[in-house]
Parts: structure tokens; sequence; C-alpha cells
């Protein structure tokens, strides 16, 4: 499917105004209009610096869209500053969806007004230095109706997590009205509930839902990148009770994490299989700060598209119950290779775990590496090549002594089922979504697409990680010789 093409800004502009004069003409006039209230401090007032800097971040966030349907973002909330190149590759994202979104329902943490239950702008419109954004009003009421939610006009007026996204929506998405709901702790029941009702109104309608966040709070950048790395990791499985888990426990922060949660199983229950992290940065990228820095990532939740039966397996597209098969049997291949067992028997019942496909096992003993090894090319079975690779990594990488019995009770496996090489330029790699595999002067390299994220690499340094991989020198993604090619991994 082509991308339909972005607008000009001017034109952009010209829309988000527009629609803020017609809701100004029609029959009911607005209810009160949201002011712009960190306009000046967190982003700019000035509506022509502000538009010049929202067009450099969503042409830096531009890339080849997912496979699939995008049906929710994830988006950080900071000051544009530290997060706004970070929110672009969402927004940027968003613009090629087709068809395009006519409401965006953002749904972000109470920061600081103490909320029982969700908090949802009723009417009206809000205030950007851009021009104003009249508030879907029917869908508002739709969603309070079935949340029986209130409106605490005192919490959204202190509150920066959904304000600071509104010049992004006016000048990415200018045909969509907004809706904005904020939550208050963390808890599951309440997150199960407002997931249930977003997926009810969001369904078979062209509204696009996104979770506002940010990540780790005030930590060293090693700590914070771990932390981080939970969440990513629970974003790209779709585990909302596992983020709010992890959260409890002190794994990971996410200062929206109910917010983030609701829309985890609000995608599943859109279709969505995975998640795709879009770009990842912290905030030391801005103040040069690393002894305390803020975490930020955007992502994307994407069903899978229509299975095709004539095509290999491609990333992404196994429901949960094939990966727990998959990793079931590659962790009984570790098994029964180290105690010189048997291998367990092929299943012969899912032609999805039959369909050729590239995958990658990775084993940890805690956080270190413990093997990992892969085939990129589709040469056999899923299923088959699952256990020839958990095989080799128990065994056979050469940087490691072969796992011994005693090591396999604390084993932590991980399978990363790899979609098919295509050729890239170097501005089209997406940090976190894309992996990398790089050929040049008789080398050869291959990262997952974990691996930046897991380092906190920007798209740069991951072209020059996976120059030192293949043991070519800094740069030669430059070279006209050498060849990039990226492929796509479902991760689990």
């Amino acid at each position: 499917m082509r991308p339909r093409p972005i607008p000009s800004l001017a034109l952009a502009l010209a829309l988000c105004l527009l629609a803020g004069a017609q809701f100004a003409a029609g029959a009911a006039p607005p209810a009160e209009t949201r002011p712009a209230t960190l306009a000046g401090t967190w982003y700019p007032a000035d509506p022509s610096v502000l538009a010049g800097s929202l067009e450099a971040f969503l042409r830096l966030g531009r890339g080849s869209r997912p496979e699939g349907k995008v049906v929710a973002l994830v988006v950080p909330h900071a000051g544009h500053r530290y997060s706004g190149s970070v929110a672009g590759a969402a927004y940027a994202l968003a613009q090629t969806l087709d068809p395009p979104p006519r409401a965006v329902i953002r749904v972000g943490p109470s920061h600081h007004f103490p909320l029982e239950k969700p908090s949802i702008w009723p009417s009206g419109s809000f205030d950007t230095p851009l021009g104003s954004i009249p508030v879907d009003q029917a869908l508002a009421a739709e969603l309070t109706r079935r949340l029986g939610a209130g409106f605490r006009r005192e919490a959204d007026l202190r509150e920066h997590s959904l304000e600071v996204q509104m010049p992004f929506l006016c000048s990415a998405l200018p045909q969509a009205s907004p809706v904005t709901v904020l939550t208050g702790r963390p808890d599951l029941q309440q997150a199960r509930q407002l997931g249930a009702a977003l997926a009810a109104v969001a369904r078979d309608r062209p509204v696009l839902l996104v979770a506002s966040t940010d990540l780790s709070h005030f930590h060293p950048r090693a700590k914070a990148q771990e932390l981080d790395a939970r969440v990513a990791g629970r974003v790209q499985a779709l585990d909302g009770p596992g983020l709010l888990s992890d959260d409890a426990a002190g794994r990971s922060e996410a200062c929206g994490a109910q917010a983030l949660a609701a829309v985890l199983l609000a995608a599943q229950e859109l279709g969505a299989t995975q998640g795709q992290v879009l770009a990842q940065a912290d905030s030391g990228r801005a103040t040069q700060d690393y002894s305390q820095v803020v975490g930020y990532m955007s992502a994307a939740l994407v069903a899978p598209p229509a299975p095709q039966a004539d095509k290999p397996a491609t990333a992404g597209g196994l429901d949960a119950a094939q990966q727990k098969r998959l990793r079931d049997l590659a962790r009984q291949a570790v098994a029964a290779a180290v105690r010189g067992q048997a291998l367990p028997a092929i299943p012969q019942d899912d032609p999805a775990l039959l369909q050729p496909a590239g995958v990658f096992v990775t084993l940890k003993k805690g956080h270190d590496l413990r093997g990992c090894i892969g085939a990129i090319v589709a040469r056999r079975p899923l299923a088959r090549e699952v256990v020839a690779m958990a095989v080799e990594a128990a065994l056979r990488d050469p940087r490691f002594p072969p796992v011994s019995p005693g090591e396999l009770q604390g084993l932590e496996l991980e399978l990363s089922v790899l979609s098919p090489m295509q050729p890239c330029r170097p501005e089209e790699v997406r940090v976190g979504l894309d992996g990398l595999l790089i050929e040049g002067r008789g080398a050869t390299g291959v990262l997952l697409p974990q691996v930046p994220v897991e380092q906190g690499w920007d798209r740069r340094q991951y072209l020059e990680g996976i120059c030192r991989k293949a043991g070519l020198p800094q740069g030669a993604w430059r070279e006209p010789g050498v060849r990039l090619q990226c492929f796509q991994a479902q991760v689990f």
C-alpha cells in the first residue's frame, strides 16, 4: 500500500486553522477553550518558530512504515527540546495512515491532581499557537458514558502530558479532532476497563489511540537504559499487566504506566499482535548530563497484514499460543542438546510454524549474554530452524563455552523471528524497529533490532555499531561499495 502524500506544512496549518473556524461558525459554540498554558516554556509560543521545529521533528522521523495496520501509538510528553524528535517519529508515521484518522484519543497521566476515575475534556476546543482544535464532542461523550468517567477541569489545566502533543496533532494530523483522557494511579482492573472502552469506541472507525508517557526519571544513563528496555519489551509484547507488575515492583518506570497499559490492552482487542519501537532516547542528548536522565520512547502497536498462503513467514503475526509453542520447543531443544538426549519432534499441525523463516535464538544468564546464533535467510520451516538454532546457541557459539546442565534452570531464552531482507539507505534505518545486515570489503555483520535499544544508540551510533560488528572501519557504512539491508523481528 502506498502511503498517502504528506501535506505541506502550510496546508496543514491552514486546515488546522480552518477546522477551528468551522467549529466556531457552527450552531453550538464551544463550551470552553483549553488554553495553551505551556506555550513559551515547554514548546515555542511563536507560531513560525513552532511550525519550523515541528516540521524538523517530522522530517527526521519519516521512514518506511511497519507492515500491517497501526492501531495505536506511544509518544513521550517532555518539553519539545528533550523529546520532540522521538515524538516526531510517531506522528510522522501517523501522517501515512490510510484511511487518515478523523479522531485521536490521547491517554495520559495526571501528574499533579489525584484522580479516582478518568477525566475527559467534554467539549469546546484546545488552543495552540498554530490555531484551535475542536474536541470530538460526540466521541468524548460516548467514551465518558462507557467509563462512567468525569471531568476535572483543574486537573487538565495543570497537566502537560497531553498539551505538549497538541501542536504535533495540529501540524501532522490537521483533519483529526482530539479526545483527551487523564488517568489516575496504576490499577490493573481500571486499566482493563479503560482498555475495553477505548477498543469499543475505536473499533471499525478511523480513530487512532495514543498513549502518552515518559520512561525512567533521573537515573544514571546505564540504569535508565536497563529500566527503559524492560518497558520497551512489555510494549513489544503488548503486555499491559506485565508493565503494571514491573512498575509496582520497581523493575521499570513510566509515569504514564496506567495510560500505557490501557492502550496496550485496547490495541490487543483491536487485533494488534506486537509493538514496534520507532525511536528511543533520553534527556542527556539535549543536556549533555548523563548522571540523571529521563527516558523517552515512541512506538507503534500493529495488527498483522492479512496472511497470504504463498508468502514465507514474516516478522510478526505469530499469536501468543504460537509464540509459547516456539519458546517451549526451543527450551526443550536446549535441554536435550545439553544433556545429550534426543531433540524434540517438530510440530506438524500449525502451518504458520512450518513456513520458512529466519530466526535467532538468544540465551542469557541474568543480564549477561550466554549464547546467540541465528539464521538470517529463510531456508527451512520455522519450527525446525528454532530447534537447530537453539542447539547452536547452547553448544556452538564460539564466544562462550557450551551451556552445562547446571545452568539450565536459570537460563533465559529469547526468540527473534525475522522478516525477509530489504535493501535500505542509511537515512531509512529506524532504531528499535530495523535489524541490520552490512556487507562490504569481504566482511559481513548482523545486529538484531533490539540491540540499539538495549545500548541506547541513535541511528548514527547504530550504523557505527554494525560496522564494528563486521570488523569494518568507522564510517564504512557511507562507502558506495558497502551494502545495507534491513529486516524486522518479532521478539518474544
